[in-house]
């Protein structure tokens, strides 16, 4: 079956592509705004660092458990509708966050929020996969999820600044209302053609036999063995609080020092996914995803060799940052294209649910690695994590894409 677009973006395409990104802006905001938080809610409650790594485990299962509903869900609620509706949960998560207490009660509202915000991925990609042909497939997907880190950048000076201002809970409800406002314009103007929509998943066959169809292709095991592997390295999820966590903890850097580095790392999140989407409708996905691993592995490394030297750091976070969060993007577009039309739906919420579910894993494992052996030995785990990934990449057979 082909896919439910043209050959070529329309007007209409940009601006869903550009009203997602968005939205993955805000989401993305208050991801990198928690690494900040979590140093003060650990000492406010009296907690360890394995407490923030089951914090993240447990906000991570809860929105990745909702991820393999999609795939059952838009076939009777439109994906704009579900995007549209899932931002404003989002934002009503973090308003509540906004009058929390207690580590139970933060838990409670950063749930919520990951539930609202967990139809991003799975319905985002599979929408922007159906509206732009797989010569510029690799692009969009990696603009949308570059537009999300766009939001991460002005965390570490607008978080910085807001959290001594106003209190940690304050900035968190702060960060609601734009996701209640870009939820808003989803529903007003992201429009698609469900009655075709539908009727192209009627003739895919059922939820169940599209489900084994994903299952069943070795090509797609092996992509979503990738990513179950890989995500002991996440970018924001993983890599980012722990980093930041090693840089004011063990090595007792200031604040506002980290803050600068952790903005050097999140300014290589916007530009690297750009760059690796355009190089991977070029040149590949599986080359370019399995150089990205490499990269990863060996700047995580760099990372931990550089110790407190800000003379080292500072140069190293930029371009490790841009190596560390383009992988993701890239393997979403790789799976778009071994996978087409509605089967693309299951296929991402197949994707999605592992990859949400894992990273919650992950997440208690480092927290756990850090407690037990330290931050270098869970470093060097996550670079494991790439290596591995890359080496099931190289076993999925190359075949020709369509271009439409």
């Amino acid at each position: 079956m082909t896919d439910i677009g043209s050959d070529r973006s329309t007007p209409a395409a940009g601006l869903t592509l550009s009203l997602l990104a968005l939205a993955h802006a805000v989401i993305h905001a208050q991801a990198a705004l928690m690494p900040l938080i979590y140093p003060i809610v650990i000492i406010e409650f009296g907690l360890l660092e394995r407490d923030i790594g089951l914090f993240i485990a447990v906000t991570t299962a809860v929105g990745g458990s909702m991820q393999l509903a999609y795939g059952f869900l838009t076939r009777y609620i439109s994906r704009p509708l579900l995007l549209g509706g899932g931002q404003l949960v989002f934002g009503a998560g973090l308003l509540l966050a906004g009058f929390a207490q207690s580590v139970g009660q933060l838990l409670g509202s950063i749930s919520v929020a990951r539930v609202g915000s967990s139809p991003q991925h799975p319905v985002g990609n599979a929408l922007l996969s159906d509206a732009f042909p797989a010569s510029r497939r690799g692009f969009a997907i990696s603009a949308h999820i570059s537009g999300g880190n766009v939001g991460t950048i002005a965390v570490p000076f607008l978080g910085a600044a807001l959290i001594p201002l106003i209190g940690w809970q304050m900035t968190l409800a702060a960060f609601g209302v734009p996701a209640l406002l870009v939820g808003a314009l989803i529903v007003w103007r992201v429009r698609e053609d469900t009655r075709a929509y539908r009727a192209a998943a009627r003739e895919a066959g059922s939820v169940r036999q599209q489900l084994a169809t994903v299952v069943g292709r070795s090509d797609i095991r092996l992509i979503l063995g990738a990513a179950l592997i890989a995500a002991g390295g996440r970018g924001l999820d993983i890599v980012a609080p722990f980093m930041v966590l090693y840089l004011r903890g063990p090595l007792g850097i200031d604040e506002a020092t980290t803050a600068w580095l952790y903005a050097l790392l999140l300014v290589g999140a916007v530009v690297g996914p750009l760059i690796a989407g355009w190089l991977s409708d070029r040149v590949g996905r599986r080359r370019t995803l399995v150089t990205y691993y490499l990269l990863s592995a060996v700047g995580i490394m760099l990372f931990l060799a550089a110790g407190a030297n800000l003379w080292l750091l500072a140069p190293l976070l930029l371009p490790f940052g841009t190596a560390v969060f383009s992988e993701s993007p890239v393997l979403q577009a790789y799976l778009a294209d071994r996978a087409s039309g509605p089967i693309r739906d299951v296929a991402f919420s197949v994707y999605f649910t592992f990859a949400f579910g894992i990273g919650a894993f992950w997440a208690f494992v480092i927290g756990n690695v850090v407690s037990a052996w330290g931050y270098p030995v869970a470093f060097t785990v996550m670079a494991a994590s790439y290596l591995a990934a890359a080496f099931l990449l190289v076993a999925v057979r190359e075949r020709a894409i369509s271009a439409t």
